[in-house]
């Protein structure tokens, strides 16, 4: 059964377009939680309270992400470029401070995001914890003082970034359920 399959695009010109929020949620599309970290290495448990930072993924190149609309079953993805394009423009719309709990609208205070980067060959070619998934994904890494949000975070009950914003769409070659499993299981069998 073939499902279809879109490509989001973003235009950086288009006013309309690209991120509102950043979203710390209990289970991310893109199917990979975070790291909680303090300074010697990367940990999968928090290992100093004190310093109350959380990195990740907010999006992963080419990876198939599955959507239902009024009952229309599809598949979205973003490419490097586009994933490039909606970096740069978050941070040129100052959204730093613009994060929300599982895509709720509303704007939580004591999170703030300060640093994001797009792996590449030429700057920055892996994240620690993170060296399998591809060239082109988007890490975020946020400091957390919100005590409520840090108390989720810290059980796993938050465990991941997702984006939240408005993209046009490009219909790409519709792909097989079979085809979506083999592109999902080789990027997430990476890790």
């Amino acid at each position: 059964m073939e499902i279809p399959t879109f490509k989001m695009v973003l235009n950086p010109d288009d006013e309309g377009l690209g991120l509102k929020l950043m979203s710390v949620v209990d289970n991310p599309a893109i199917m990979v939680t975070w790291a909680k970290f303090n300074e010697q290495e990367i940990k999968l448990s928090i290992q100093d309270e004190d310093q109350r930072i959380v990195f990740g993924p907010a999006l992963i190149p080419d990876l198939p992400i599955k959507r239902s609309i009024m009952g229309e079953t599809f598949f979205v993805s973003i490419d490097r470029e586009n994933i490039l394009k909606t970096a740069i423009k978050f941070q040129k719309d100052n959204l730093a401070n613009k994060i929300d709990e599982n895509h709720s609208q509303q704007v939580l205070s004591g999170i703030t995001i300060f640093e994001t980067f797009v792996t590449d060959e030429n700057r920055v070619t892996m994240a620690k914890g993170f060296e399998s998934l591809p060239m082109g994904t988007w890490f975020i890494t946020a400091k957390v003082n919100n005590d409520d949000i840090w108390a989720k975070m810290k059980s796993g009950e938050l465990n991941g970034f997702s984006i939240d914003g408005l993209f046009s769409f490009k219909q790409s070659e519709d792909l097989t359920e079979k085809d979506i499993r083999s592109i999902t299981r080789e990027i997430l069998n990476k890790l």
